[in-house]
């Protein structure tokens, strides 16, 4: 039988009518079925907020400290080794400073004697001392006079005609009328200082030697000097330029050096009796006010800088920890400041983190934190608690930070310095408040409102809404404006 072609089938009128049946009912299906809703939603329920802050810091101790020597020497002592405890206060290293502990022991001692007081005995002996170098001092200057006089009378006025008036004239040759001048003048001035000095002397008593007998050193220094310019011109006499022999010349020499030599003699029966008055008074000056308040006060402020010296030349710890550095050995020279001893706290560490300026506002002393360590992994928790916030930035890539140092709540022993702490500073919290999710809020130029689901299922309707605190979880408290169980929109297809 001869097969029927496919252009013979759609000719037939049945076949026809079949499909455009067919189209009609698939139309109309595809017009009228139920189409699924546009876009997702989630329920309003109740639950908790929580907003935090996540930053990442570095652990070091609570207190740490490097230390170093004030001063330069060799290393005596080291009594503790990297790793062992120590206490505050406890010595970790000292150098060889002999010579400042035997000046402090001295500036002791005087201050000891200084704050006793003197024996009434005692002050007796320096007042004996005082009042014997005022007589000797007293003998001197009467004694000092007569060798002064007598070392011009006896022996250099033998070269002046008229040598006590008051034109006395030098009889050896000089090399100028003004040096003769000039000899003749001085021998006049020294005519007068004896007339005062002898005067003077009737009217002296012992409470008034000590100033009488600088007085009386002046004298013979002018009279040194007349004495000097003296023994120059005879020192250039000869019998080519004065018409003596050579034995006239050597005669005058002779007399001059021991006018010279008694000249010297009352010079130093002064000097020396001065210098003892002087060293007597001192003395007796000294113990006198020994026990004043200002020289204890000086007294002690030796005392005090001594004491620093010998402080110097030691380090102590500033803090109760562990010894983790003590690199110079005993025996080895170490230079002033160089840092060669550390030591930090035993147990105790801190977290030191950089907030950014749009999150501190948040943060707050006393808020608590979650931490986790790289080396522990996400699921440990060590609790630790904000303590300290800096009131200055710190500028890190260009963005203003501010340090924020945590506290862990309880010693750990798997926490170490240096590890890196990933930090949840917990900054406020609600609790059994409606609850939707932050995409749900919408926000119109400040007025928040948030899509109700319809009865439907298939449309929503717009309410306007009053958020409270907006969780770092991705849900925001809801205050009013919607009620638990409503459906709401957060993504639109």
């Amino acid at each position: 039988m001869k097969k029927r072609s496919f252009y013979h089938f759609l000719k037939n009128k049945y076949t026809i009518i079949s499909l455009v049946v067919l189209i009609i009912i698939f139309g109309y299906y595809v017009t009228h079925r139920s189409k699924a809703p546009a876009f997702e939603s989630a329920a309003v329920a109740m639950g908790n907020v929580v907003e935090k802050v996540s930053v990442t810091g570095a652990i070091s101790p609570l207190s740490k400290a490097d230390l170093a020597f004030k001063k330069s020497g060799v290393v005596t002592t080291i009594p503790f080794k990297v790793g062992d405890h120590v206490k505050r206060g406890e010595l970790i290293a000292a150098l060889d400073n002999a010579g400042d502990i035997a000046a402090l022991a001295s500036a002791q001692a005087t201050l000891a004697d200084m704050s006793r007081g003197l024996s009434p005995e005692e002050l007796s002996v320096q007042k004996t001392a005082l009042d014997n170098a005022k007589k000797n001092a007293f003998n001197a200057v009467h004694d000092g006079y007569a060798r002064a006089q007598g070392a011009l009378v006896n022996y250099m006025d033998s070269f002046f005609t008229n040598p006590q008036s008051v034109n006395p004239n030098i009889n050896l040759h000089t090399d100028s009328q003004t040096i003769s001048t000039n000899i003749n003048s001085a021998r006049v001035k020294v005519s007068d200082i004896l007339s005062t000095w002898s005067s003077r002397l009737n009217g002296v008593q012992l409470d008034t030697i000590s100033p009488f007998t600088a007085d009386v050193a002046g004298y013979l220094a002018t009279i040194k000097s007349f004495a000097s310019d003296l023994s120059g011109i005879v020192g250039k006499l000869s019998p080519g330029n004065s018409g003596m022999t050579q034995t006239q010349i050597d005669s005058i020499t002779t007399t001059m050096n021991a006018g010279l030599t008694a000249l010297n003699g009352a010079i130093d029966t002064v000097t020396a009796a001065q210098t003892a008055l002087s060293s007597a008074q001192s003395n007796y000056d000294l113990k006198l006010a020994g026990n004043s308040s200002q020289s204890i006060a000086s007294q002690q402020a030796r005392v005090d800088q001594a004491q620093a010296n010998v402080n110097d030349a030691r380090i102590y710890s500033p803090i109760d920890g562990i010894v983790t550095k003590a690199n110079p050995s005993v025996g080895e020279f170490v230079a002033a400041g160089q840092s060669g001893f550390a030591v930090q706290s035993d147990g105790g560490f801190k977290i030191e983190a950089y907030v950014p300026e749009a999150d501190i506002a948040k943060v707050s002393v006393k808020n608590k934190a979650n931490v986790t360590l790289d080396a522990y992994g996400q699921y440990v928790i060590f609790p630790a608690t904000v303590t300290e916030i800096d009131p200055a930035e710190t500028v890190l890539e260009g963005v203003p930070t501010y340090k924020v140092t945590l506290q862990f709540d309880a010693p750990d022993a798997r926490i170490r310095s240096g590890m890196t702490a990933n930090t949840d500073i917990l900054t406020r919290e609600v609790d059994n408040v409606l609850t939707v999710p932050t995409r749900a809020v919408v926000d119109d130029n400040g007025n928040k409102t948030i899509r109700i689901v319809n009865s439907d299922g298939k449309s929503y309707s717009s309410v306007g809404v009053t958020v409270g605190l907006k969780g770092s979880d991705g849900t925001t408290q809801v205050i009013s404006g919607v009620s638990v169980g409503d459906k709401v929109v957060t993504y639109v297809k």
